[in-house]
């Protein structure tokens, strides 16, 4: 019954299209928790309130209370990475309000509501670039000089292109092939999901190569960043668990520098759960062999 009440309410995280509940966190609180390296959303409205916190905002932020969502992880990264004021609204993805259908008619999290204009934003790839572009419309200095990114987003349609289609990749390939390999109790077939696997990472590696790094785009970290870096994080630490499988160096050395590099971001330090919340979340999903919202390829 445990695993089946938690998958219920993962399953409103699963594939966004695929904390505690009323809980609301300032953008200046979640940057000083991540200097302290410590995971948000353990921490009640009325707490944070006592403590004179400010929780006002032009923009909500809805995500699963305990802020173990990968998907909801991306946005919560961009927000902070782009210095937006926002609140965050933890729902309780066993017990969702009913107006929460007026948010995201699709009952998943991540979603954003825009209270002065009044847009609601859902699926985390788009909630992602929204925000991008809500950055860039309020930058009273306009694009930056020599730099090819702002706010997050390259600024030439090319490259604007290629994020988007390595964000595809990961969604299309990495992801089914990760909780494939994950989920698969036919021991003799491991070896074929496996070569699935890293077949999908080497395309990662690859670009980080031809790119230059230190990230997935060059020289400036970007949301093609921030799109695979909670996922690759899940898969590191399920795969070495659950598996025995180790990322290999010899393969990945550019991919592994590369989770390094983007794990010391205050950003990532505050949306990223422990390897041992990631452990005990991921037990209940092998046991009740999970679909991970059709992620899960086993038949």
């Amino acid at each position: 019954m445990l695993s089946v009440v938690v998958l219920l309410a993962f399953a409103a995280c699963a594939c966004d299209s695929f904390g505690r509940h009323g809980s609301f966190i300032s953008r200046r609180q979640l940057n000083q928790k991540a200097q302290l390296g410590s995971p948000t959303g353990d921490e009640s409205g009325v707490a944070l309130a006592a403590q004179g916190i400010e929780t006002v905002s032009g923009l909500k932020f809805f995500t699963l209370e305990g802020g173990m969502c990968p998907y909801a992880a991306r946005t919560w990264i961009c927000f902070l990475e782009l210095d937006m004021d926002y609140e965050t609204v933890g729902i309780n993805g066993l017990k969702k309000p009913e107006w929460y259908e007026e948010i995201n008619p699709k009952g998943k999290v991540p979603a954003i509501q825009n209270l002065v204009d009044g847009s609601l934003v859902y699926e985390s790839a788009i909630c992602d670039e929204y925000l991008c572009d809500l950055a860039q419309s309020t930058d009273p200095d306009g694009p930056p000089g020599e730099s090819k990114v702002w706010k997050l987003m390259p600024i030439g349609p090319g490259d604007r292109a290629a994020l988007r289609l390595m964000n595809d990749h990961v969604d299309t390939e990495v992801c089914p092939a990760h909780f494939t390999f994950l989920m698969n109790k036919d021991g003799s077939r491991d070896e074929v999901l496996k070569d699935a696997l890293e077949k999908a990472l080497v395309v990662l590696e690859d670009t980080l190569v031809s790119h230059g790094g230190p990230y997935l785009m060059g020289s400036e970290f970007t949301i093609a960043d921030v799109h695979f870096l909670p996922f690759f994080l899940r898969l590191v630490v399920s795969l070495r668990y659950f598996k025995e499988y180790e990322v290999p160096s010899e393969k990945y050395p550019r991919l592994l520098q590369w989770l390094e590099i983007c794990s010391r971001r205050d950003s990532v330090k505050a949306a990223s759960p422990s390897d041992e919340r990631i452990i005990e979340l991921y037990k209940k999903f092998v046991e009740a062999e999970y679909g991970f919202g059709g992620l899960n390829k086993n038949k």
